[in-house]
């Protein structure tokens, strides 16, 4: 380890250096995603998005014919695919299939940090929907699905950080959960803000990859609101890189703000473990 510096500081310097990989986000799943979000989307275009990428394509099907969603007819085209689950379902498919690359380290220590981070993206993701739909805010579904799926994305940027870091042997230790919690914590905020600044997403993004942290928030922002809500739901349910069952949903300032009951809640966290069983 480098001499006289803390872990923090390796890392710190790292990002500074400005040579690690970032994560690259999906042209494809971006222009669908913003394709759905029209007033009157189009589905041919859509169709013709996907097709081009021969592996994505293959997913949209697997998942189309997947045991939860399996009709009585085999799928074997993308049109068949937008026709049986709808675009909004697609989208999700696409963004799920796409964000999920990105979760991998030839690292088995980091890959390990990974497939749990990935597990919490996808469940603050599948609660933050439940909740937009719940809560009636409709117009956010796909949106809350969306930011939920990247507000941690500054933690997956920080991982690829520690993995140069294992791999230049900067370090002569494998950092403790605790160790790699603190430094996550500490800066994933800031660098997922940045990161996604960086892939231009939409402004609203950004912020919820910024502030779904801050004590202190836009209480008028709900689109904040419901992935932070989703984001300490899943933590609670054990989806996440600490342990947090105790929390009680219920005292949250989020759950206040959207008016939901302790049935609201429990109903919550079974929607969010039953949607993580309808994608695994």
């Amino acid at each position: 380890m480098q001499e006289g510096k803390s872990f923090t500081e390796i890392v710190n310097e790292q990002l500074a250096a400005g040579d690690t990989r970032l994560p690259v986000f999906s042209e494809t799943a971006l222009k669908v995603h913003l394709e759905i979000g029209k007033d009157d989307p189009d589905i041919v275009l859509i169709e013709k998005i996907i097709v081009q990428d021969q592996a994505l394509t293959g997913q949209v099907l697997r998942q189309a014919n997947s045991a939860f969603f399996r009709g009585l007819q085999k799928v074997s085209t993308v049109k068949d695919a937008i026709i049986r689950l709808g675009i909004a379902e697609v989208s999700r498919i696409v963004l799920l299939v796409t964000q999920k690359q990105q979760f991998t380290s030839n690292d088995k220590y980091i890959n390990e940090v990974m497939a749990r981070l990935w597990r919490h993206s996808q469940a603050t993701a599948l609660g933050a929907r439940w909740l937009a739909r719940e809560c009636r805010f409709e117009n956010l579904e796909n949106e809350a699905f969306f930011a939920g799926l990247l507000h941690d994305v500054g933690k997956l940027f920080i991982l690829t950080i520690i993995e140069t870091i294992r791999t230049k042997k900067l370090i002569d230790f494998k950092p403790t959960q605790a160790l790699l919690n603190e430094v996550l914590t500490t800066l994933h905020a800031e660098q997922g803000h940045s990161l996604m600044k960086n892939w231009n997403l939409p402004e609203k993004y950004c912020e919820v990859a910024r502030d779904h942290h801050l004590e202190e928030f836009d209480q008028n922002n709900f689109l904040l609101i419901i992935v932070r809500l989703a984001n300490l739901t899943a933590n609670k349910l054990g989806n996440g890189l600490r342990d947090c069952s105790t929390m009680i949903l219920s005292a949250t300032t989020e759950a206040a703000l959207l008016g939901l009951s302790d049935i609201d809640l429990a109903r919550l966290e079974i929607e969010l473990e039953d949607g993580l069983e309808k994608y695994a």
